[in-house]
């Protein structure tokens, strides 16, 4: 994306001097190093080119809407500045006062400032002279360490992470310079980890060393008393006896009635509940561990595992080039979401959707048990499925509608699944968690009640929707692939509706198109 595309996103196009700043740094970036190395985007690059240039020319910069459009969490967006900056070099200045004000740690400025002097005295001693003038100290790495060795020292809490993304560095950079520190500033910050001597200390036993006549020092350095009749120790002797009274007496009793004297074990027996919240059926599978998994569990659980199973299997055809609908460097330009974020997105659809599954699985237990006794023919089980497809189709095709005119529930929900201008395989699922809930998991229920299958069934329904629905964001359209021959909502024809010019077309999701056609919202595909 054009970084003047950017700025007047951001609302910034009226300045040329910044936009040209902004492109002029963004082209040292590109000189100096590969920013994918670090995890930064295209996109993501030319927002913080954009609030550097904003920064060096002192212009008021909106960092919350950036941080929006980058697609990008607010600490991996302040990581990725940091690092940026530090890799180009620019300087961040960090001052001593900041910080500490920053880490609630104010009293320890003077020492971090001694500390700073100290190493920079010792470490130009250990150089030789010719390397003394290229030794550069003004580094914030270095301030960042003797803040946070200083804190240690005084047993303060500070955030380490937190510190290093301020001071815009590495984490192996940071231990490097804190090792370097801590040997030539030990007096200073170092921290004693001997345990001291019992024996050299000096406390209540060297006064007792004055009464010879109540206690004396062995060579081995403990000490023993010559007075054996301590109160202690009487008392501890009268416990010994009164035990060894009672114990006799317990003995000779049971002697003389050995019959009275035992006592009959009786072990409690432990009366678990019987009902569990999953009826398990007798197609349950039994490990030999003696874990027990049902087939509600199965339903709940399966379909997230053939998921992340069936992205594994575009994973390994990633690098069929010619029969992807979009090459990968549209894939980075296009879409506005980091794949980290989709990956999160995806995992907490994925969980509600399994609480979902066991609260319905839970509520229907006494339907599901009735009817599993009953064997279902070819013919009930193909009616059932042809059914919840129907009813999944139908739902989708106009909840997904109404998301796209209804102006409020796109901007604010819908909008999170059309980032993703050039889908891929795992992030078919990625939406709103509203959106998931209403759109899919509900979707989902409606179509498990109203087709009355079984949860035995449900395990092979929802597993084949989810592959389906993979498939269809997969963005590769490959020869022989069965759903592209028959379904005709397959790749191409989802991938239209993420498009701009097919964003009011191709509602239909994940298996016919007839509502499409029936309604006059059908966009055909080559």
């Amino acid at each position: 994306m054009d970084i003047s595309d950017i700025a007047r996103k951001l609302g910034l196009d009226n300045n040329k001097l910044l936009i040209r700043k902004a492109a002029e740094i963004r082209r040292l970036c590109d000189a100096q190093f590969d920013s994918s190395i670090i995890g930064v985007g295209e996109i993501c690059k030319a927002v913080i080119c954009l609030e550097i240039a904003a920064s060096r020319l002192q212009i008021i910069f909106d960092r919350q809407a950036a941080i929006k459009l980058s697609g990008m969490s607010e600490k991996a967006y302040s990581r990725s500045f940091n690092s940026l900056q530090n890799v180009i070099g620019i300087k961040i200045k960090l001052n001593v006062r900041e910080l500490a004000v920053q880490f609630g740690c104010v009293r320890i400025i003077k020492s971090v400032q001694n500390v700073l002097s100290s190493y920079k005295e010792r470490f130009l001693a250990s150089l030789p002279a010719s390397r003394r003038a290229n030794a550069d100290f003004t580094r914030p790495v270095f301030t960042a360490a003797a803040f946070y060795l200083c804190a240690k020292k005084q047993k303060l809490k500070v955030d380490k992470l937190r510190l290093i993304e301020v001071c815009g560095t590495s984490e192996s950079e940071f231990s490097c310079v804190s090792t370097s520190m801590t040997d030539l500033c030990f007096d200073c910050v170092g921290i004693s980890k001997e345990k001291k001597d019992a024996k050299d200390m000096k406390g209540n036993r060297d006064l007792l060393d004055v009464l010879p006549g109540k206690r004396r020092r062995l060579e081995d350095g403990e000490y023993s008393s010559d007075d054996e009749s301590s109160c202690y120790k009487r008392h501890k002797k009268m416990e010994e006896a009164k035990y060894e009274d009672w114990k006799s007496t317990v003995v000779n009793s049971i002697k003389q009635n050995p019959e009275k004297g035992t006592k009959r074990v009786i072990q409690a027996s432990l009366n678990f509940p019987k009902k569990f919240p999953f009826h398990f059926t007798d197609s349950q599978q039994v490990w030999k561990m003696g874990f027990v998994l049902s087939d509600e569990l199965l339903g709940a659980f399966a379909p997230i595992l053939v998921y992340w199973v069936y992205y594994g299997v575009y994973v390994a055809l990633s690098s069929l080039e010619s029969y992807r609908l979009h090459s990968k460097v549209e894939e980075e330009e296009k879409n506005i979401v980091s794949k980290s974020n989709v990956v999160k997105g995806v995992l907490l659809q994925q969980l509600i959707q399994a609480i979902v599954a066991i609260i319905l699985f839970t509520v229907t237990g006494s339907d599901a048990e009735s009817s599993t006794t009953q064997q279902s023919s070819v013919l009930a089980l193909a009616s059932q499925s042809v059914t919840a497809m129907l009813v999944l189709d139908t739902w989708q095709y106009f909840m997904h509608r109404y998301m796209h005119h209804n102006k409020f529930l796109y901007k604010h929900i819908h909008s999170q699944h059309h980032r993703l201008v050039v889908p891929y395989a795992y992030g078919a699922l990625y939406n709103h968690p509203i959106e998931g809930l209403l759109l899919d998991t509900i979707g989902g229920a409606l179509s498990f009640l109203i087709s009355g299958m079984s949860p035995r069934t449900s395990i092979f329904f929802f597993s084949f929707a989810t592959i389906k629905t993979v498939d269809d964001h997969c963005g590769l359209c490959l020869p022989g692939n069965l759903f592209h021959i028959l379904f005709k909502n397959n790749t191409a024809y989802h991938d239209v509706h993420h498009q701009h010019y097919g964003n009011k077309f191709n509602f239909s999701q994940p298996f016919f198109v007839m509502w499409d056609r029936i309604l006059g919202t059908y966009m055909p595909y080559s």
